[in-house]
């Protein structure tokens, strides 16, 4: 497996932001919070307050997704 830059997330700052939305979106709808440690529901309540997504925090939440929505 190959690894990628934290820079190549796929997209720019508004679509970072959008996907960003939709998996927290998903997480809240799914009822899956609860499964998360107290670092990582500080990190989607900071994400869910609307700031700029960088191409790690993205990173970080599709990891989340995948951990607990799949």
């Amino acid at each position: 497996m190959g690894y990628h830059s934290l820079s190549d997330s796929g997209g720019d700052e508004d679509s970072r932001r959008v996907e960003a939305s939709r998996i927290l979106e998903l997480m809240t709808d799914l009822h899956v919070l609860g499964q998360l440690n107290a670092k990582e529901r500080n990190f989607v309540d900071k994400m869910a307050q609307g700031f700029p997504v960088t191409p790690g925090q993205l990173f970080w939440l599709r990891d989340l997704k995948t951990k607990i929505c799949e």
